[in-house]
């Protein structure tokens, strides 16, 4: 009974997460989650600081 439940909640969220990407919000969240990577090694690098007009 444990090895069916952890296939239902397996399943639900393969299914979805297809259903997700096919309506394009994984997009959404991928191009959010590049902005924050690049804004932190912006940060991390001071180079925001170093463009930044005073």
């Amino acid at each position: 009974m444990k090895t069916l439940t952890w296939l239902v909640i397996l399943a639900g969220l393969v299914f979805g997460g297809k259903w997700l990407y096919d309506n394009g919000y994984l997009d959404s969240f991928m191009e959010s989650f590049g902005n924050t990577v690049q804004r932190t090694s912006d940060f991390a690098t001071d180079k925001a600081v170093k463009e930044a007009n005073y």
